[in-house]
């Protein structure tokens, strides 16, 4: 199991918006509003790394969202 964390920065009021998308991921067990360096923040469970890959890529679709940083678990 992969577990990992992502922080996402999204441009002024979109926050919302980005985060129902989010919500609709598969993969995403948990995403909710943050204040401080990231507006969003998701947790994602997969089976495989790619699959971290995989759910960034589409947060990155998300129409708003500026940019992303990923924490993976170590162990």
């Amino acid at each position: 199991m992969v577990k990992a964390c992502l922080l996402v920065k999204t441009t002024p009021v979109k926050g919302e918006r980005v985060l129902e998308k989010v919500k609709k991921i598969k993969g995403v067990k948990k995403a909710f509003l943050a204040y401080g360096r990231a507006d969003v923040v998701i947790l994602v469970d997969t089976e495989k790394y790619e699959e971290v890959l995989n759910i960034t890529s589409k947060v990155h679709e998300i129409d708003g969202v500026r940019s992303t940083e990923t924490l993976i678990e170590a162990w």
